[in-house]
């Protein structure tokens, strides 16, 4: 989408991830309201930028004071909210879920369009390719890792995790067991997979519920499996931006720490 002559000056938003692509391109006096989830650093990578805004619950009655002249929502969820601004004849802008970088790319593209400053995608998005170019070259016998969320939730190729960890240079044990997308394993396959690594993104540290706790289940102890642990922080993995490429480097050098242990111990 081009940018517009005269850009937004009151925008609310009412979805995180659009929340904190707000943060990262708009400027401070064009936002008028974020999230609540923008505030909680659990789940926004942004969360410090994000406390000096406003926050709604999402609800149009909370919207509407705002007179906002851009609504920004995302792609599931908040359909009644979404509904009755339109009706009301508010501007209301759908973010797409990212599931892969160049999806992430266009995001932060369409954003700063949005917002009247395309330079400043431009310029992340420059960035961003320079990283991943920094990678190192994909090795072809690549240890096999394992998304490993509360139940067993787990990613396939056609996600964004599941492209992180491939550039990253592991195997994806998520492939292997047929998840396309999106899905879970139970601790049969995990076990039969014999992943080298568990990759987690825990929504807060050291308070594990019964359905977060199954990575330390006894079961993937068993049969000598004893996976290394990769927790990667849940404001990473929510939302897509920039601090996706923390993510992939993240996995880069554990991989390359799970590789020099297992060299060592030959």
């Amino acid at each position: 989408m081009a940018a517009s002559s005269t850009p937004p000056q009151r925008i609310v938003s009412i979805n995180l991830c659009a929340d904190e692509l707000l943060l990262l391109l708009a400027d401070p006096q064009q936002i008028s309201a974020l999230t609540h989830l923008s505030q909680d650093k659990a789940a926004s990578y942004l969360q410090t930028k994000a406390l000096g805004y406003p926050t709604t619950q999402g609800l149009a009655e909370e919207v509407l004071p705002f007179k906002p002249d851009l609504v920004i929502a995302g792609e599931y969820g908040g359909l009644p909210t979404i509904n009755l601004l339109k009706k009301l004849g508010i501007r209301v802008e759908t973010l797409p879920l990212a599931n892969n970088m160049q999806q992430v790319f266009s995001n932060i593209e369409w954003v700063a369009s949005l917002t009247g400053h395309p330079e400043r995608g431009a310029a992340i998005v420059k960035t961003m390719q320079a990283r991943l170019a920094q990678l190192p070259v994909l090795e072809a016998n690549a240890p096999l890792a394992a998304v490993y969320d509360p139940n067993g939730y787990t990613v396939g190729a056609a996600s964004l995790r599941g492209q992180s960890i491939h550039l990253a240079g592991w195997r994806n044990a998520g492939e292997l067991a047929g998840v396309a997308d999106y899905g879970s394993l139970d601790l049969e396959t995990m076990v039969s997979l014999q992943p080298d690594a568990l990759i987690d993104s825990p929504y807060t540290l050291n308070t594990y519920s019964r359905a977060e706790a199954l990575a330390k289940h006894p079961a993937l102890r068993g049969l000598g499996l004893n996976p290394h642990i990769i927790s990667i922080p849940s404001n990473q993995t929510i939302c897509d931006g920039p601090w996706t490429l923390d993510t992939i480097e993240t996995l880069v050098d554990e991989r390359l720490t799970f590789l020099n242990r297992a060299s060592e111990s030959k």
